[in-house]
């Protein structure tokens, strides 16, 4: 029953905004996008504004994939971040870092530095379908003490699960499927 409305701030990746017009849709959300190449704290911004005029409750706001050792993409993070601030002090309120699971290890150094540069408040794990480097999640959840909301075992949307620490304990040890 909540009026949502999600932000395309991937404004570089081809491509990206129709993809992510295709999953809003689904989910009945409104979405707002500017050009290909635009500044994406702009569109926030802009993004914000609508919200606020529109009564919407909840604005999700997608940025674009980057690694951690992309200076100039983590200074458009941590500058989106400011925009945000300035509209609302005590935003953002959740921050969700989605991670492949194909990256292993190297998910702990992307968790710590954008924990650093954009107040990460929870992960999501996608790619668990192709990979056995999942078990990177048990050391994120113990290092960083930050919520598994979902987990992501495929391409359609009801692949995208709630995280359960017991199924996923279970398939990791080898005692049931992940999939159920």
């Amino acid at each position: 029953g909540k009026k949502v409305m999600i932000a395309a701030g991937d404004t570089f990746r081809a491509a990206a905004v129709e993809q992510l017009t295709v999953w809003s849709n689904l989910a009945g959300a409104k979405i707002v996008s500017g050009k290909q190449g635009s500044d994406a704290a702009g569109l926030v911004y802009d993004a914000i504004d609508q919200a606020r005029s529109e009564g919407v409750d909840i604005l999700m706001i997608d940025t674009a994939g980057r690694l951690q050792n992309r200076t100039e993409l983590m200074d458009e993070l941590e500058k989106i971040v400011r925009v945000i601030k300035k509209q609302d002090p005590s935003a953002p309120h959740h921050c969700i870092l989605v991670l492949d699971a194909t990256v292993g290890q190297n998910a702990l150094m992307q968790t710590n530095v954008f924990k650093d540069n954009a107040g990460v408040t929870g992960i999501i794990m996608t790619k668990l379908d192709g990979t056995a480097k999942g078990g990177v999640l048990v050391a994120l959840a113990e290092k960083y003490k930050l919520p598994i909301h979902a987990i992501g075992i495929g391409e359609k949307i009801e692949d995208l699960e709630n995280f359960s620490a017991a199924v996923f304990s279970a398939a990791l040890s080898g005692t049931s499927e992940l999939v159920h």
